[in-house]
């Protein structure tokens, strides 16, 4: 059994990190980031990369991801710097490799891949993502990633792909590190029978076990399926939203006895797009017991969030559980 899945088999909660791109606007000005991609800082600003991924490894982080969220291709075509994927996800891992090299303890390396920005059956093929999604995994698993961490997926079938692209590239490499998948989540409205659903509509039991991709004409198989060893939820929703969807996926998991097989993550945002709210480090500290009740296994905040959010609820895990 690969280490992070070993160390989530003690039944307390890890914790992962915070926003990147809100770091960076702080750190370098948001008029500056807001018209760059983060990504290649990886390439034209390393050391200010080290210093993101050392005040998450400070504030308490087990798992931190790599700055490669817009590093498929197709993502950075966006900026003109398709090109660049390999280099831009090769350093992201390097650099943060140095980084947990220096720690004091075991922090995990999380190749992130991001959503590739396109809407597959509108405006990108299937296979056209497929291979986008294979140029990434493939550098950063060359790289030398400890998990492969699949985020903010609003389409469903793009999960599949990702998924599909990380088992071909697995093949091709000879070796396999654990999958981490997570979805995008809409708030609850009053009108929905307290079912939460991902931005295309799927609700949790669709992402488990699949449904029709419309606009694509073609079914999603389902994370269960899919065969990925942590699912949840990440982006746009707040703390209580992400206690309710961690609820589902737990009691999702428990009732088909997959419990202890798969795991469940939240990372809510800390600025929550529906309310225009900020839900600062002591906001989240106050509910961190409430989200390890609800089932989540790893713990982290998504937007608008620093590593004092980490650092805050890694006091209140120790006060929980001891360390």
């Amino acid at each position: 059994m690969s280490g992070i899945l070993e160390r989530l088999a003690m039944r307390t909660p890890l914790l992962t990190d915070s926003a990147t791109g809100t770091w960076f606007q702080q750190r370098l000005g948001i008029d500056r980031v807001g018209g760059e991609c983060c990504d290649q800082y990886n390439v034209t600003a390393p050391e200010i990369v080290r210093e993101l991924y050392r005040a998450k490894v400070a504030a308490g982080a087990e798992l931190v991801l790599t700055n490669t969220f817009n590093s498929t291709p197709r993502r950075l075509g966006e900026f003109d710097l398709e090109s660049k994927a390999e280099r831009f996800n090769e350093a992201g891992v390097r650099l943060l490799r140095e980084v947990v090299e220096e720690a004091d303890r075991e922090v995990y390396v999380g190749g992130n891949v991001g959503p590739t920005g396109k809407i597959i059956g509108q405006s990108v093929t299937y296979d056209e993502t497929m291979d986008s999604m294979i140029r990434q995994i493939r550098a950063l698993v060359r790289a030398g990633v400890d998990v492969l961490c699949i985020e903010t997926m609003l389409q469903s079938l793009e999960s599949e792909v990702a998924v599909a692209a990380a088992r071909q590239v697995f093949a091709d490499e000879g070796l396999v590190v654990p999958l981490y998948v997570t979805f995008t989540f809409m708030n609850r409205t009053d009108g929905d029978s307290g079912v939460f659903r991902t931005f295309f509509g799927d609700t949790v039991p669709q992402v488990m076990e699949g449904n029709e991709d419309l606009l694509a004409e073609r079914r999603f198989a389902g994370a269960v399926a899919l065969g990925v060893d942590v699912v949840g939820a990440n982006c746009t929703i707040g703390i209580d939203d992400a206690i309710g969807v961690t609820e589902e996926f737990s009691h999702y998991l428990s009732a088909h006895d997959l419990a202890g097989r798969i795991w469940v993550s939240a990372k809510p945002n800390s600025d929550v797009m529906a309310t225009m709210k900020h839900e600062d480090p002591e906001f989240a500290a106050a509910r961190f017991e409430r989200l390890v009740g609800a089932g989540a296994h790893l713990i982290g905040f998504c937007c608008g969030s620093k590593p004092e959010h980490i650092a805050a609820v890694a006091r209140q895990r120790k006060a929980l559980f001891g360390f």
